[in-house]
């Protein structure tokens, strides 16, 4: 695993991306029960806070809301009022969902000005704001599977499974 943690650092701190939110709620991808298991058991924990960045919030509504829709159509259907009303719903849901198992990491000014210190190591503006927005809460890592975020950051970010290895570990601590 690539954290590096003191033995006194409670909670841990980790920023849930949104490529880890989307693969929660729509089921997708090679992660999706590595993730589904690491939110589960981090419920009601209070040796590690997660965190979702405010901007990841409005990203997660609209993919959903338009991944849904783009579902109904690649079924042949038609996009009513109906359609789209559930597919908001839906978004708004995920996002009440998010609240309840994160914080919220506030993107502001401070934050957008330090993704430019982020520029040369990694140089997505996007990817650099939750980069800002994990050192704004003190974060200790950045749960991704963006495999070029991970490569440009190295220790700082983990995947899913690896979440799961860190809640392993400090379970064996804990007893």
């Amino acid at each position: 695993m690539s954290i590096h943690l003191e033995k006194d650092a409670s909670p841990i701190r980790v920023l849930v991306d949104t490529n880890i939110w989307l693969d929660y709620f729509l089921a997708r991808g090679q992660h999706h029960e590595a993730v589904s298991r690491f939110l589960a058991k981090t419920y009601d924990r209070d040796d590690i806070a997660l965190y979702v960045a405010s901007l990841s919030l409005k990203d997660l509504a609209y993919q959903i809301a338009s991944l849904l829709k783009l579902d109904t159509r690649r079924a042949g259907k038609e996009i009513t009022e109906d359609v789209s009303a559930a597919a908001r719903e839906t978004a708004w849901g995920c996002v009440r969902n998010v609240l309840q198992k994160a914080l919220i990491a506030p993107v502001g000014a401070t934050e957008v000005l330090g993704a430019f210190t982020y520029k040369r190591v990694h140089d997505d503006f996007e990817d650099d704001l939750v980069l800002a927005a994990l050192d704004a809460v003190g974060g200790h890592a950045l749960m991704t599977h963006d495999a070029v975020l991970a490569r440009h950051l190295g220790d700082t970010c983990i995947t899913a499974e690896e979440g799961l290895q860190l809640l392993n570990e400090l379970d064996s601590r804990r007893g």
